[in-house]
This record gives C-alpha cells, structure tokens and sequence, in this order.
C-alpha cells in the first residue's frame, strides 16, 4: 500500500478565537492552523462498468424499437457477467443530420451500468467490444466497503500523527511547554474508492494492471500554544 502526505501551515494568530462545533473555544496562546493530507491505495475488489448503447433510424419510433431490441441483447450477454442487476437509464433521443448529402436521421441512446467482478473483467470488456451499438464508455475500479473503512481509519490516525508531530516543532521552536488540538474539520475523498482503469495486456485486459482505488483525507487542525 503506498502513500504519501503533505503538510501545510495555513496561518500562525496571536490571541485568536477559533470554533469547534457550535461552541466557541478560546485560545489565549498562539493559534497554529495547519492543513493535513493524506492518501493511499488500496486493493480492487471489483469494478463498475459504463456502457453507452446508440442507434439510429429513419425515424424516433424505429429508432426506440431497434433500441429495445438491442437492449434486450445486452441484458442477456451480460446477465452471465455482471454482479447483480443493470442499471439503463431513460432513452433519449435526438435528430442528426439535416442537409442534401445527410438526410435527418433520428438517434436513440441510453446507458448501462453494473458491476462486475475481477475474474469478469475481461470478458465483460471483450463481449462489450462486440455487440452492435455498445461502445464502453469506461471501468472504475472500487474497493470492498470493509477496505475503505480500513483505509479511511488509517488515513485518519496519520493525518492526525502527522498534524500532531508538525504542531510540537512548532512549539518547540516558540520555545512554548503547552500544546492543545482545539478544533479538527474533516474532508475526505469518500466512499467506495473510484479510479478510471482499462489496462490491456499482450492478449487481454488484466485487471491486476488497472489503476487501483484511491482514497484521501484532508484534516483542517487548529492547535492552542501556550
């Protein structure tokens, strides 16, 4: 697991009042902003796919009828693939095409989207690559809920090392004896971890070789000196 963090001194007040919550806490030292942040990757558990189905006809009712029926190819090519149910969206449509060397065509589209998991990877990406109308728009690699809780506590324990360690040199250079964490705003990059990935290997895409989820956390901390 790599990882790296950044720490920034926002500002040093004399005397200042900052908030924690909806209380205020009064600092009679020197109050020491600093900005944390860390991230890290973890291990793909599975993938979400996007896929843009998109016909055309010569008119809106022949389009959305070609557009069922290739919807109804999807559903069954991917219904051995994907992890639980797809999700379509409503189909839109649009005319395209209005001039002497291109008569107006009507166009139907819609998306699809699922899961699917590491072992499906490439055999989604294949069987999309060939059904008439599919064009996939991407994979995004997510981690399982249990790693990103995991990873987001231990973002959160170094942030707050880190903030901790920045805020005590900081002290010893004031030549100060008191330290106190007076406030703590959180940000985090949350949920499931996203990355857009589509690696290929010599025959096919591996799922080793996609971008792995990756997750951050911003931590706003103000520091009491004294």
């Amino acid at each position: 697991m790599r990882r790296c963090g950044v720490v920034v001194i926002v500002g040093l007040l004399l005397g200042a009042v900052t908030p924690m919550h909806a209380q205020n806490v009064r600092c009679d030292g020197t109050l020491l902003e600093l900005a944390v942040v860390e991230e890290s990757t973890s291990e793909t558990d599975r993938f979400q796919f996007a896929l843009r189905l998109e016909v055309q006809a010569t008119s809106k009712k022949a389009a959305l009828t070609e557009l069922n029926r290739r919807l109804g190819t999807v559903r069954r090519k991917m219904s051995g693939l994907a992890s639980g149910g797809l999700i379509v969206s409503a189909p839109r449509t649009y005319t395209v095409g209005n001039t002497t060397a291109s008569p107006q065509r009507h166009q139907a589209t819609s998306r699809i989207t699922g899961e699917v998991s590491r072992s499906n990877y490439d055999p989604l990406i294949q069987q999309a690559g060939r059904l008439p109308g599919v064009s996939l728009q991407g994979m995004t690699s997510l981690s399982s809920t249990d790693g990103a809780r995991s990873l987001q506590q231990q973002l959160l324990e170094r942030a707050l090392a880190r903030g901790r360690r920045q805020a005590e040199s900081t002290q010893q250079l004031l030549g100060l004896s008191q330290l106190r964490l007076i406030r703590i705003d959180q940000r985090s990059g949350g949920g499931l971890l996203r990355t857009s990935a589509l690696s290929r290997s010599e025959k096919s895409f591996d799922p080793s070789e996609a971008p792995k989820p990756r997750q951050s956390i911003r931590l706003n901390l103000d520091y009491c000196l004294n």
